[in-house]
């Protein structure tokens, strides 16, 4: 079934996975062992939190918002919580996968990780402060190529 994940065009395919929902989040089976996600409707897309990412889910995008969207490296709460943890100040370096900060909703720490290799551009939330769906919580910028 194709759906625009991050704004990105993409086939969805059945894995061998199981999906057990455990009350306030879904707990994950796969090869690679067992995981607990957090999905939640909101308006046309389903916000996805799993091992640490962050995905939004739609059927359908107008491809201007979509190429807008897709690796701006912007980190924003899927769903309302408070920050926990801020482990980077603007201008830290970052690596991929590097955990930016920490959202705790539903009872559940979900860790924002970099999209990509790059630099700190933003850190717009406080340990301690409440957060809105949607909120803007940090702006990585891509590392450019000469700077490899």
């Amino acid at each position: 079934m194709k759906r625009f994940v991050n704004g990105d065009e993409a086939t969805l395919h059945r894995t061998a996975v199981e999906v057990h929902d455990v009350g306030d989040r879904l707990m994950v089976r796969t090869a690679e062992g067992s995981f607990s996600a957090i999905a939640v409707k909101h308006e046309s897309a389903i916000l996805v939190s799993f091992k640490g990412r962050q995905y939004r889910v739609e059927e359908k995008r107008s491809r201007t918002h979509s190429a807008a969207s897709s690796g701006s490296g912007e980190l924003r709460a899927p769903m309302p919580g408070m920050i926990v943890d801020v482990r980077h100040a603007v201008g830290d370096s970052v690596k991929k996968g590097d955990t930016v900060l920490v959202l705790e909703s539903m009872k559940t720490q979900q860790p924002f990780l970099a999209p990509f290799d790059g630099e700190v551009h933003q850190i717009a939330v406080e340990k301690g402060e409440q957060v809105k769906d949607g909120a803007l919580l940090a702006v990585i910028h891509a590392r450019k190529q000469e700077d490899v």
